[in-house]
């Protein structure tokens, strides 16, 4: 009990101590892991070292790495103006596209900063052209981003799997990791519509004034193809084999298909291929802190699991009545993602604590994990966090306008956005019954 809870406060303290001295959070938790883990618990170094999680290391490095070259030659940039452009007569649907395009430049590869980056600058000058709401487009962009990103194929989709692989829920780990893609994809849609539906009167159906973009370069049109094929044999190649069960080849192969591997595989081609007229920005846009965040809390919260930590965690949550934990769950993760890392936090220290909340309520575990997501996602629109962030930065607004947008995603949109993740909850207990 002592020890759960001296590593409780080591999870504190660590986004404490990030924040308020600008330090990356997975360090200082990773100097946690190591002091705790062997002093205090009386683990050997070699046993700690087996705690550093190097499946997550190289999903993250290895697709960053292959998707940064979409990034680097403008591939992803380009290919959001032309999907804006084909929808300029559809302006008053405007939320409702940028959405989709979000989602779809998420889910090719840029994940979620890198696609807020490129659409929230995108969506923030639209505002002043078309006079769309802010709130609307950055709701539309925060969410598309997450759910292109969630895709199973896709940077979060892969490091989802992959800690759900660590829990005795493995045999499930696939199905829970689609079912939160297919979740936080629609239920925004239906978000969307409703903000469309309240906002009807303030709609136009003028055509916005957006350049046609230049065509694709060959580069640009060679990093497409090379996204598609590796998209064809991540996702078709297992499914053929499920198919196919007697041909033995490619059930051999299909054994054998890793995304981490074939984006390194990719990227090496493209590198041959020169894709990027600057080779070492490919490498230099690699999410470094994310990787040190994700891989030095992940060390801790193994120090967690070897001090019975997240099983005090799953009984504490035990206790509020069955039909009311999806829906806690949902906010503690919420709350908590406003101040630290769906990735490199939330989904590590809640996801180890799903069996224990399964066995104790007879729940569904995709019930559980899906909350635990679309919770700790709904509020990637606090400013103070990187999604907030990166819009209110690109917003190029006034002193005063933005500190007026500061507050409204502050105060409006992300508890609007945590309402409607709660809401969506709600309902998923029907579906999941």
């Amino acid at each position: 009990m002592l020890n759960s809870l001296l590593i409780i406060l080591a999870i504190i303290l660590s986004i404490y101590l990030g924040e308020k001295f600008d330090i990356n959070t997975g360090l200082i938790a990773l100097a946690f892991a190591y002091l705790i883990g062997c002093f205090v618990l009386g683990m050997s170094v070699n046993d700690l070292l087996g705690t550093w999680p190097t499946k997550l290391f190289l999903v993250i490095f290895a697709i960053s790495l292959f998707f940064n070259f979409a990034v680097v030659n403008g591939t992803l940039n380009k290919l959001a103006n032309l999907l804006l452009y084909k929808a300029r007569k559809f302006s008053f649907f405007l939320p409702m596209i940028l959405y989709f395009i979000t989602a779809l430049v998420s889910g090719l590869g840029a994940a979620f900063f890198t696609s807020v980056a490129i659409m929230g600058a995108i969506a923030m000058a639209l505002c002043k052209t078309s006079g769309m709401n802010r709130l609307h487009a950055s709701i539309a962009v925060s969410l598309g981003a997450l759910s292109g990103a969630n895709f199973m194929a896709s940077a979060h989709g892969v490091l989802f799997q992959s800690i759900l692989s660590k829990t005795s829920l493995v045999d499930q780990a696939a199905v829970m990791t689609k079912d939160i893609f297919v979740v936080s994809f629609v239920y925004p849609i239906i978000v969307m519509a409703m903000l469309l539906f309240f906002s009807r009167k303030k709609g136009n159906a003028q055509e916005l004034k957006i350049e046609k973009p230049e065509p694709f370069t060959p580069k640009q049109k060679t990093n497409l193809v090379l996204i598609l094929l590796l998209m064809i044999m991540v996702l078709f190649i297992p499914a053929l084999a499920n198919l196919f069960k007697d041909v033995e080849w490619l059930v051999y192969v299909s054994k054998r298909i890793d995304i981490s591997f074939l984006s390194v595989v990719f990227a090496i081609v493209a590198y041959f291929l020169h894709l990027a007229d600057k080779p070492k920005e490919v490498l230099e846009k690699v999410p470094w802190n994310t990787i040190w965040l994700v891989c030095g809390v992940g060390m801790l919260i193994d120090v967690a699991v070897e001090a019975g930590t997240i099983d005090l965690l799953a009984s504490l949550i035990n206790k509020i009545p069955a039909p009311l934990v999806p829906v806690s769950v949902c906010v503690v993760a919420g709350i908590m993602s406003i101040f630290s890392s769906t990735l490199g936090v939330v989904a590590p220290l809640m996801f180890p604590m799903i069996p224990g909340i399964v066995a104790a309520t007879g729940l569904n575990p995709s019930l559980i994990v899906v909350a635990i997501i679309i919770g700790a996602q709904s509020t990637a629109l606090a400013p103070f966090s990187t999604g907030g962030s990166l819009i209110l930065g690109s917003s190029g607004l006034e002193e005063k306008e933005q500190q007026r947008f500061y507050n409204d995603l502050l105060y409006k949109a992300t508890p609007l956005c945590l309402l409607f993740a709660m809401v969506a909850t709600a309902v998923l207990m029907l579906i999941y019954r």
